[in-house]
């Protein structure tokens, strides 16, 4: 299955990125970064060093730097300074993969438009560039399998009381995707908060004692030390793996106006809502298995 990985590596991203490698069904064509958990700047950067940790034959494409509308936030430290949970020094000093010349959203248009099947786009930051790809290009939504989404809430957020990270650094860009009619997974918080790990598989990752668990469990141990879920695998296994998921097919919108409710997802669930379902919301999942895929990614 061809994928495109469009993400701001942040350390649930490079755990996305290592998942995906890990399953056979998946073929990586190409990892596009987005401003997001940290600048532009570094989630380019981190997507070069995991392709590289990761040996994976793929572009590495750099996105977009800002939002489409509303202009950059301050960054938290929930995934270190370098974005990597403060272990950049365990990556090697040297990058050998080259950056595409082409920017993120050519180089996804230039994938879409010449496969011959269908491509899935797992989209794990903000959707700045997803937003810009369909407005800019609307001939290749009939090329995509279904985009996988990781962001939005259906019931409280984590920025604000209202609104999930991803969605409330571009509202605009989530409302367009959201109204592309372009087949939709949303991952959000009401599922991903249940991603998590345990002691005992932090201990069995360190175990596998190879040169990727070196690296992903001093990353993934920072990460979680300050109640972080690992929200973006969830976006890769729905893709792989439905039957871990349970899901509701609903009509959903994001608020775009100023104030508290900016950013937010709402589903209509109202008997009178004449809206089609614009998007598969997952509403519950196997967090055993989900342990599992992750534990076992790291063996390679």
């Amino acid at each position: 299955m061809p994928l495109i990985i469009d993400c701001d590596p942040g350390v649930d991203d490079a755990f996305a990125i290592i998942l995906a490698n890990s399953l056979e069904e998946l073929d990586i064509k190409a990892i596009t970064t987005v401003n997001g958990n940290v600048g532009i700047d570094l989630t380019t950067r981190n997507a070069l060093l995991l392709a590289d940790l990761l040996d994976l034959d793929c572009t590495v494409a750099r996105g977009a730097e800002v939002p489409l509308v509303k202009p950059l936030r301050e960054k938290s430290n929930t995934h270190g300074s370098d974005g990597l949970g403060g272990c950049l020094n365990l990556f090697p000093k040297e990058i050998r993969k080259e950056l595409s010349k082409e920017d993120a959203v050519t180089t996804i248009k230039n994938i879409l438009m010449d496969s011959e099947e269908k491509v899935t786009i797992a989209a794990v930051g903000p959707l700045t560039n997803i937003a810009l790809l369909l407005k800019l290009y609307p001939q290749v939504k009939e090329k995509i399998e279904v985009i996988s989404i990781m962001g939005g809430a259906i019931n409280n957020g984590n920025v604000t009381p209202c609104s999930e990270f991803n969605f409330y650094e571009d509202p605009e860009a989530a409302s367009i995707v959201f109204n592309s009619g372009v087949p939709l997974i949303m991952s959000g918080l009401n599922l991903t908060v249940n991603a998590t790990l345990t002691e005992e598989n932090l201990n069995e990752m360190k175990a596998i004692g190879n040169k990727l668990s070196e690296i992903a469990v001093p990353m993934i141990s920072d990460y979680i030390s300050k109640d972080a879920a690992i929200h973006d695998p969830c976006a890769i296994l729905a893709i792989t793996h439905p039957e871990m998921f349970e899901s509701e097919d609903l009509y959903v919108q994001i608020d775009t106006r100023e104030g508290i409710t900016r950013g937010m997802s709402y589903a209509d669930y109202r008997s009178k809502n004449t809206n089609p379902p614009n998007c598969k919301v997952l509403t519950k999942m196997d967090t055993t298995k989900f342990r599992e895929f992750i534990v076992n990614s790291i063996k390679l």
